[in-house]
């Protein structure tokens, strides 16, 4: 694994953990959120040459300033998409720091938002497919929307491009449904 890539995402970490304290400081509080989602894994590109679409699941932890507007999270995703031809399957596992821009004002029953960042994922032939895994720089953006259900319960659906920068880049779009907890 390439030590500078893991420099550049620690460091992106670091910083987008310690921006709650800082604003703590200025009396505009933060909330933490976690959710829990998943959905389709749709390859875009080369890489919808020799795959099919798959599916993937999801867990993501972050945090929102009060009035809801800034962010940043965290995700983790397992994928799984079949080779065309019958020749296995190709399993992607990985993880994005993302910032998130949700604009409008609150309270409101639903909120759209952006999302870009960083990651790093591990591309692994499984299933009796051939090659060998492969560990890459991933970048992601995307839009979603999060639907109010009740105190501090959404529902969010996203979707994104992601890129992970393989020998032939593992492009695909996820299209993902899931429930998030706390937060504004």
């Amino acid at each position: 694994m390439n030590r500078s890539l893991v420099a550049v995402l620690a460091t992106l970490t670091c910083a987008a953990l310690a921006t709650p304290a800082a604003a703590q400081k200025k009396d505009i509080s933060v909330r933490g959120y976690f959710g829990i989602g998943g959905g389709l894994a749709i390859p875009v590109g080369d890489f919808s040459e020799g795959v099919k679409t798959g599916w993937l699941g999801q867990a993501l932890g972050g945090f929102t300033t009060r009035g809801g507007i800034f962010g940043a999270r965290a995700d983790v995703s397992f994928g799984q998409n079949s080779i065309k031809g019958g020749g296995g399957k190709i399993q992607l596992v990985g993880g994005n720091v993302d910032v998130v821009l949700t604009p409008g004002h609150r309270p409101a029953n639903f909120h759209p938002y952006l999302l870009a960042g960083l990651g790093l994922y591990n591309a692994k032939p499984a299933g009796g497919a051939t090659g060998s895994s492969e560990t890459k720089l991933a970048l992601n953006g995307g839009l979603g929307v999060q639907f109010h259900l009740g105190h501090r319960t959404d529902l969010y659906v996203e979707g994104r491009f992601l890129s992970v920068r393989t020998q032939a880049s593992s492009n695909l779009i996820p299209l993902t449904l899931g429930f998030r907890w706390g937060g504004i």
